[in-house]
């Protein structure tokens, strides 16, 4: 259905890559659009060397490490596209994304400006910190959204024109389930075809903490870590698995498409995730409509996501950050007891089509930028 009062939105969004911002932003330009609303992402460089063929889709800077001049010109560049562009509201995400594309809003005079906040604002770098901190405490930001409330309570300390412009939308994925079965989907991925598999999707980077997972390995159930997605840790994480003796039980599978993903997941017995930090993980959105059981760190973020707010049943099992022992416990244990892992994926797999859905993620993003409060939101 066509919105009342349609309107061209560019969302502005630090870089490009497969991680999970930029495929969210991506997400709500799709449903936008579908909705009837102009819009446009504007991609301020380009992170990793992934082709881009939407029509609706620009990046200022075609290369992954941006220099100096470059960054010194970037504002001008955006101020002169949105003057030419003249949207009604822009949509930032990430910290560059939001001060920079915010502030060049501002001066072009959108008039209706929403950041989004999808990390901790402690993760930030000093710097954008404090750019973000003031940004968002001007009139810059009209509205800032935050990922998860863990995500908004990370900026308790802040002033309070900056804590009252955030509001939570959470994330919702659109999903789509992979036509094969178990065995073909192994088979595609060249994964073993009888062995219990556990699945982790993410960059290979610090956050996602592979080094846990992968010293937890060592001396757990012989089953078999498959590990989709590529980064700078890629090869320390692969010496790291042979000089612990389980080489053949981790599977680098590199960076995988939207099927293969969903294939992934069809492969896997368990989902495991071992972030040290996260806003609201994509990944666990995936394994929890696939019906996955989780064993996840046991971290705000997560617990947000996976912990039925109605009931207080936990949709997997949480393990504190840097307990290897308890990792390899509940390795064991998900891959031991069929009946847990049967109760863990209904469990995760009713509570994401009930308060994780794309429509709710959706219409508080349409709300924000119609300059409507929407129903689910917490002021700050």
């Amino acid at each position: 259905m066509a919105p009342e009062s349609p309107s061209r939105i560019i969302g502005i969004i630090s870089f490009f890559n497969v991680a999970g911002a930029p495929q969210a932003l991506m997400r709500v330009a799709r449903q936008l659009r579908a909705r009837g609303h102009e819009m446009e992402i504007w991609f301020l460089y380009r992170k990793a060397g992934i082709e881009l063929d939407r029509e609706y889709v620009r990046v200022f800077i075609d290369k992954a490490r941006p220099s100096v001049l470059d960054y010194a010109l970037l504002p001008f560049r955006l101020l002169k596209a949105l003057r030419a562009a003249k949207p009604t509201a822009v949509l930032s995400f990430l910290p560059l994304g939001n001060v920079m594309g915010q502030a060049a809003a501002t001066l072009a005079g959108v008039p209706n400006r929403v950041a989004s906040q999808r990390s901790p604002g402690t993760t930030y770098g000093r710097v954008m910190r404090l750019a973000d901190r003031i940004a968002g405490t001007l009139p810059i930001y009209r509205t800032n959204i935050c990922v998860s409330d863990v995500v908004r309570q990370s900026f308790r300390g802040y002033s309070q024109s900056y804590r009252r412009k955030l509001r939570v939308v959470h994330n919702g994925i659109e999903w789509s389930a992979s036509p094969s079965s178990r065995l073909q989907a192994r088979v595609a991925l060249g994964l073993p075809e009888d062995r219990f598999l556990f699945a982790a999707l993410g960059r290979v980077d610090t956050q996602k903490n592979y080094g846990l997972l992968i010293d937890a390995m060592a001396g757990s159930a012989d089953a078999i870590l498959a590990i989709a997605g590529d980064g700078p840790l890629m090869d320390e994480m692969r010496s790291r698995a042979k000089n612990l003796g389980v080489e053949e039980r981790v599977i680098f599978l590199g960076a995988l498409g939207r099927a293969q993903v969903a294939d992934l997941l069809c492969a896997a017995d368990a989902f495991v995730q071992s972030s040290l930090f996260e806003g609201q993980s994509n990944s666990v959105l995936e394994a929890m409509h696939a019906g996955l059981p989780m064993i996840l760190s046991d971290i705000p973020e997560q617990r947000e996501t996976i912990v039925d707010s109605q009931t207080g049943e936990e949709a997997g099992l949480l393990v504190p950050l840097g307990d290897v022992n308890g990792w390899r416990t509940a390795l064991n244990r998900i891959a031991s007891d069929a009946g847990l892992r049967e109760r863990l994926g209904e469990l995760a797999h009713a509570l994401v089509n009930r308060q994780f859905t794309l429509e709710q993620m959706i219409d508080g993003f349409e709300a924000a930028l119609a300059e409507r409060k929407p129903k689910s939101s917490h002021a700050g």
